[in-house]
């Protein structure tokens, strides 16, 4: 099945665009993805049968790992009546990663920003929860947002000289483009091209 059908199929209720920049940040797509959070390291396992038997040995020597293409924590696994060799099926983890994201959608009253940071840390306003939800709008190719009704600073409108012979001035020049973020601009949500 292709990614895309993937993702309408097995989260429905979430933004496919939402979803794949969650999956391109946790495992970048790798069903079989394994993070041990008490050690702070990542494995890549080749099979099915080895990332089970990995993450069952970590889960009984008390860890707290997260698990397959959208990386669901095996604290969850409880909650989302999953096993660890369901988890590692890349529908039923999309399915799971819809339901953690929604639980807080629902938390963060609504709150794209916060919903991000409860799927990564649990609660919608941590610090680490935020970098972690920035970091999901990059995925997605979002760049922080224009300050509403902003302007672009002074410095930006004149030519930046450099001291190296070789380089050429540069004048930025503000545009938005499709790339830079699927939002349109509001009030100076400008991207730079050089």
């Amino acid at each position: 099945m292709m990614p895309v059908a993937l993702l309408h199929q097995c989260a429905p209720r979430v933004a496919a665009v939402t979803m794949a920049a969650i999956v391109q940040q946790e495992s970048g797509g790798n069903p079989l993805a394994l993070h041990d959070n008490t050690s702070g390291q990542s494995y890549r396992p080749a099979t099915l049968f080895e990332a089970v038997g990995l993450a069952r040995r970590l889960i009984a020597a008390g860890h707290s790992i997260d698990m397959g293409i959208a990386q669901i924590n095996s604290g969850n696994l409880p909650s989302l009546h999953l096993g660890v060799q369901q988890v590692f099926d890349p529908c039923r983890n999309l399915w799971a990663a819809q339901a953690i994201l929604l639980r807080g959608w629902r938390q963060s009253g609504g709150s794209l920003r916060g919903a991000l940071s409860a799927y990564n840390t649990g609660n919608t306003g941590s610090a680490v929860g935020a970098r972690y939800a920035a970091g999901v709008f990059w995925q997605a190719g979002v760049v922080m947002p224009g300050i509403p009704g902003g302007k672009l600073a002074r410095w930006t409108q004149g030519t930046i000289v450099v001291s190296n012979a070789d380089l050429q001035p540069v004048r930025a020049v503000p545009t938005w483009t499709p790339q830079a973020s699927p939002l349109p601009p509001v009030g100076g949500g400008l991207a730079a091209k050089w």
